[in-house]
């Protein structure tokens, strides 16, 4: 279990999304298609990317399988490993 590993809630993604797209992040919601909002693949890439070198474990294909908020903060939150236990 990876303890003090970087994440990202899903406000940083709307946050990170909305830069790429030139929207406002507050209009993205948790489970609208990211593609369908105009993310392109070279987009999701640069994302994935950038995401990877700052130490969270994701790849291209893991986000492109389902380019929404909510399932890319199931691979990229707090709780990806599981809910912590006491």
């Amino acid at each position: 279990m990876m303890t003090n590993a970087p994440a990202l809630t899903p406000e940083e993604i709307k946050q990170a999304v909305g830069a790429v797209l030139s929207i406002a992040p507050e209009t993205i919601d948790d489970d609208a298609n990211l593609a369908q909002l105009g993310l392109q693949s070279i987009q999701l890439m640069r994302l994935s990317g950038r995401w990877r070198r700052s130490g969270l474990q994701v790849d291209f294909a893991t986000l492109a399988v389902d380019p929404t908020v909510r399932s890319w903060a199931r691979h990229l939150g707090p709780e990806r490993d599981g809910p912590a236990t006491d």
